[in-house]
Formats: C-alpha cells, sequence, structure tokens
C-alpha cells in the first residue's frame, strides 16, 4: 500500500512539472515580453525630441527612456521622425475635508501630449494625450510636507506619464 501510494505521489508530481513547462511554453508564445525589453519600431530609431515645455528633469528623463527603448537621438538624420511632447499640470481639485482632523485629500492631474511628424510637418500621429491622476493626504498641520508630498507626486506622475507615452510608441 506504502509503495501504491508513493508512486501515485511520484506521479502527481511529475504531472505537475509537465502541466508547468506546457504554461511556461504557452506563455513565450503569446508574445509575452518583459517589460524593457522591446524596441521601438523602425520608423522611431533616429527621432529628433520636440520637447521645449518640459523641464530639465522631465527631459532627462524622456531622452533616458527613449534611448533605453532604441531611439538614437544623437547625430539625427535630416529625414528623422520628429516627436513633440508638452506634460502639463493641471489644476488640482480638493475632495475630502474631514473638518475634525484638520486633514484634506487633494487630487493632482498632470497630463502628457504628444505627436509625431515627418520633417516636413505632415503627421504620422495626430495630437494624443495621456492624462494621470494623484491623490495627496494634507495635514493643515504640515504645510511644509505638503509641498514636498506635491514635489513627490509630481515627479512620480511625470514618471507613469513618460512610461506610458514609451509604451504606446512601442505598439506602432
Amino acid at each position: 500500500m506504502k509503495s501504491f501510494q508513493a508512486q501515485a505521489g511520484r506521479n502527481t508530481c511529475n504531472l505537475l512539472l509537465i502541466i508547468l513547462a506546457l504554461q511556461l511554453a504557452n506563455l513565450s508564445g503569446c508574445g509575452f515580453h518583459l517589460a524593457g525589453s522591446s524596441k521601438l519600431p523602425p520608423q522611431l530609431a533616429s527621432l529628433q525630441l520636440l520637447a521645449d515645455e518640459l523641464n530639465n528633469s522631465q527631459t532627462v528623463l524622456l531622452n533616458q527612456r527613449l534611448e533605453q527603448a532604441g531611439a538614437n537621438l544623437k547625430d539625427i538624420p535630416d529625414d528623422a521622425v520628429r516627436l513633440r511632447v508638452a506634460i502639463e499640470a493641471l489644476p488640482e481639485r480638493k475632495l475630502v475635508d474631514t473638518s475634525g482632523s484638520g486633514k484634506s485629500i487633494i487630487r493632482l492631474f498632470r497630463q502628457l501630449s504628444y505627436s509625431l511628424t515627418t520633417p516636413e510637418g505632415n503627421f504620422l500621429m495626430e495630437q494624443k494625450t495621456i492624462l494621470r491622476q494623484m491623490d495627496v493626504e494634507r495635514d493643515s498641520d504640515d504645510i511644509g510636507g505638503l509641498k514636498f508630498e506635491k514635489q513627490s507626486a509630481a515627479e512620480s506622475l511625470d514618471r507613469q506619464l513618460i512610461e506610458q507615452l514609451i509604451f504606446q510608441l512601442k505598439l506602432l
């Protein structure tokens, strides 16, 4: 009886290993790729970035992410596609005010607008907009903390917007 149970246990273990191997094979066959492993399409291999409205940290982050995705941003040929990008902070909203505790929730909004054009100015992709939001808790007793929280949230929103832009460009 003991030998039968041991054999059944080994068979179950072998079956589970076979199922796992099949699942892994299906995963690689469905087009799944690790984040950051895919590249931009060939027509975006050389890009002229038009990002006059971005601040320095946004520009640096965008350049890094584009280069990681395979874009050449240096020694750009005259026929390179032009990527116009702008990030804008939208008016914040006060959502909840808990009068007894002195705390409230503020929702921050940022949007990234982008378009792709030929050197002649013809649109390859009309302007599209990505919107992201984040909630920040405001404590009326800690005004300095709110400024830091808002700055931190804004930087996080910028990263999210740029990551989403790169994802959208890879889908072209």
